[in-house]
């Protein structure tokens, strides 16, 4: 390499790098101060903090321009008028610290990029007329992007790239490709197919949102759109140059509190139904203890367990599984067809669990209906030997839902589960194929009555298909995540020819 070759093409400096966009060498600080803006970047370009490559140069930027940007809002805002945006924009009574974070985020781009002043202007607007003072060439780039196309929307996720990519759909701009999405967060939490109402900036070679983004749940997703929809098409009367983008950015508070509010609603209305009941049941033995303990070794849904060693364990007490097994598994005709087993190479279903004593009988269960046919089985099986002394059957469901009334930030829907169905990866993949082998030829309401076999033949049926097999990718990727089980139904996207959702 000659002297020559190691200088800067721009401003004859010592060079450091080469330029792959100007196939020449560069000084670092003509890289810095003229990509994205005099030289037109590679997306390969490590040195460029809006390709995949630089992102982690992208975030240390964009650390330091989030904090210039509340600089500026804050310095045209007195604190009363800023407060007040906040109140207004914030969807929980009693918001957590996830919320707050959220609401600060979306305020700072409301202030800035929505809300305009009596001359129709926006704060970025006037900040981009004095040339986004006080800014470096990287942070002018990164604001042009946000200015330019900066607004609330609601995306789906369509494949998980990596640790930090995304895939992605716009759900209120049909026009717009698929995008990448950059965010690790996200990337960490989400399935495939999870809608989440969020802001939105694209750059020349991702995307990325600019704060927390809240997840449109399975339950509140369609009646959400509807209603964003309807409520949009009522005010573009009045603007008709209104898009709904625009719409959601300058209502997003509203439409947070509105998703909120929703799924509070559905998730009370589901556990109001729900039969999710913690009952017990209390024996004192009437026979010899060896009599007791001779039946439960005679039939076959009796099967002894481990007790877990942090469990407080009675000197000669015996534990057992109470599964849908022999003269047990009768209870599978009054279950949901989900839940049946033919054989036991589709699993092996859970009635509760038997604690026997030296003196005393416990059962529990967690639902009425195997609480009635436990105690049913009990009656059958032992007779005089055992006779019930007391019995508790406390509602799970509703104590959850009144969780739900006291906004309390650690509830989950999860916890109505206390007791996994099945708990073996292998028995879950056995158990999962026979169900959706079964499914492809049973008529499903949700596809107006018809199979999914029949309904992959029709065109005018394959929307439908599409978004019931988002809803079951979803639910399986969610269990996948959560425990760790690798279930796979490509087989059946491939059966019903979906191969755009693998």
């Amino acid at each position: 390499m000659t002297k020559s070759d190691n200088k800067c093409k721009i401003c004859g400096r010592k060079a450091r790098n080469l330029c792959i966009s100007l196939g020449t060498m560069i000084c670092s600080s003509c890289c810095g101060s003229k990509r994205g803006m005099e030289i037109t970047c590679s997306g390969e370009c490590q040195y460029y903090p809006f390709s995949i490559k630089g992102y982690d140069l992208w975030l240390k930027i964009d650390g330091v321009l989030s904090q210039k940007i509340m600089k500026y809002v804050v310095s045209h805002y007195d604190k009363e008028e800023f407060e007040n945006v906040i109140e207004n924009m914030l969807f929980q009574d009693e918001p957590t610290e996830h919320t707050i974070e959220t609401v600060s985020g979306v305020v700072f781009y409301y202030l800035l990029f929505v809300k305009k002043d009596h001359q129709g202007q926006s704060l970025a607007s006037k900040w981009k007329s004095q040339e986004w003072q006080g800014l470096t060439n990287d942070e002018c780039m990164m604001m042009n992007c946000r200015t330019d196309n900066s607004y609330a929307t609601i995306i789906e996720i369509q494949k998980i790239l990596d640790h930090q990519a995304m895939e992605c759909i716009d759900l209120l701009d049909s026009k717009q490709e698929k995008f990448i999405l950059l965010d690790r967060n996200v990337a960490a939490s989400v399935c495939r197919f999870t809608q989440l109402l969020t802001w939105l900036n694209h750059y020349p070679y991702f995307s990325r949102v600019a704060n927390n983004a809240l997840e449109l749940t399975d339950m509140v997703a369609d009646e959400f759109m509807e209603a964003l929809r309807k409520s949009f098409k009522k005010e573009s009367r009045k603007q008709p140059q209104l898009t709904i983008k625009q719409y959601l950015s300058e209502n997003f508070g509203s439409f947070c509190r509105f998703n909120f509010e929703l799924a509070q609603e559905r998730t009370r209305a589901m556990l109001s139904r729900m039969d999710v009941h913690h009952c017990k049941a209390l024996y004192t033995l009437e026979g010899k203890f060896e009599e007791v303990k001779a039946l439960f070794d005679k039939y076959p849904e009796f099967t002894t367990q481990e007790r877990d060693p942090e469990e407080e364990h009675c000197p000669g007490a015996y534990y057992y599984d109470w599964l849908r097994r022999g003269a047990s598994k009768e209870l599978e005709k009054e279950m949901p067809s989900f839940f049946r087993h033919k054989d036991e190479s589709q699993g092996v279903g859970i009635i509760g669990n038997v604690s026997l004593y030296p003196d005393k009988l416990i059962v529990e269960t967690f639902s009425k209906q195997k609480y009635a046919f436990a105690k049913k089985m009990i009656e059958k099986y032992f007779k005089k030997l055992v006779t019930l002394k007391k019995e508790a059957v406390v509602d799970t469901a509703k104590q959850l839902a009144n969780r739900i009334d006291k906004r309390d930030e650690d509830f989950s829907i999860k916890e109505i589960m206390p007791i996994p169905l099945e708990d073996e990866q292998e028995m879950m993949q056995s158990f999962y194929k026979y169900q959706y082998e079964k499914f492809l030829d049973e008529k499903i309401p949700a596809l107006n009555g018809v199979t999914p076999r029949q309904a992959a033949k029709d065109l005018s049926m394959r929307p439908m298909l599409i978004k019931l097999m988002k809803l079951h990718l979803k639910g399986i990727e969610e269990q996948n995540k959560d425990k760790n089980l690798w279930l796979n139904i490509d087989w059946l996207l491939d059966e019903l020819k979906l191969h755009e959702l693998k």
